[in-house]
């Protein structure tokens, strides 16, 4: 039922995210062409050029803030909503419903992430391939391979599972995020009332309690442990320990959506 849930969260959401990315990646290329054109060229189309690359702007930010927008109002209208009775009486857990929703916001956000990295590289490229950019390649490379030698020195056999590691690290962290989100919204749905409102008041107040446990434990290690222990650990010791870190956190806050979730599909249900 999981997968039947995502392809509709993907099916519902394409039509919003695919036209989105075309355009920035349209403008990007628009932009790029302009920035190739010889100097002479650009002095007669730069009011033209200086459009088009406001506009690029634009589409750009408006396509980071979509991906956090739409995750809420998807979330929101289609749990909490009038569209929560429907939601709840499919024969799927809760769970499975708030993880098809998680789990499809985490994909929008990468993809918005690399389509940022991408439409800049596209940017980029011609200018590194002008010869009016005066960069050092050779700099460029000396400096990569001294670092990659430090790299490779640092990790060693673990050199390729660093980067893996890094990778799941950033869709927990993407994934985490999508959860605190949903349990300020599930929180805030609760109220007959200002419900938005409540959401918004209750992600501070989740922000400022998370602040302090972490202070706190932080402390509270600090006092208990030797000083110098996590410094005589490996990098990979250290990343593996973040990683398992991040993977209980997310199961923490999981079992927790759940929980406060459940009088939101009692309410809804009844």
């Amino acid at each position: 039922m999981l997968s039947k849930l995502i392809g509709y969260e993907f099916k519902a959401t394409r039509r919003i995210f695919l036209p989105a990315f075309g355009v920035v990646l349209l403008l990007s290329l628009l932009n790029g062409i302009f920035i190739a054109l010889p100097e002479g060229v650009m002095d007669h189309i730069s009011a033209p050029f200086g459009i088009v690359m406001t506009v690029y702007v634009f589409a750009l930010f408006a396509v980071c803030v979509l991906s956090l927008a739409y995750m809420i109002n998807r979330f929101y209208k289609n749990l909490l909503g009038d569209e929560g009775y429907l939601m709840f009486t499919l024969p799927a857990r809760p769970s499975q419903l708030i993880w098809s929703k998680c789990i499809v916001s985490t994909v929008w956000m990468i993809l918005t992430t690399l389509l940022c990295c991408v439409s800049l590289f596209v940017l980029t490229v011609p200018v590194l391939l002008s010869g009016d950019f005066d960069f050092n390649w050779s700099m460029f490379w000396s400096q990569f391979h001294i670092s990659w030698s430090a790299i490779v020195q640092r990790f060693g056999a673990n050199l390729f599972a660093v980067p893996l590691e890094v990778i799941v690290l950033g869709i927990l962290w993407v994934m985490n995020f999508c959860l605190h989100i949903y349990a300020c919204l599930s929180i805030g749905g609760l109220a007959n009332r200002h419900r938005l409102g409540w959401s918004f008041l209750a992600y501070l107040v989740f922000a400022v309690v998370t602040e302090i446990v972490l202070t706190f434990g932080a402390f509270c290690v600090s006092k208990i442990l030797p000083d110098n222990l996590f410094a005589t650990w490996s990098s990979t010791a250290q990343m593996h320990l973040t990683l398992i870190g991040f993977i209980l956190l997310t199961v923490i806050c999981m079992l927790s959506l759940i929980h406060i979730s459940e009088p939101t599909r009692l309410r809804c249900i009844s």
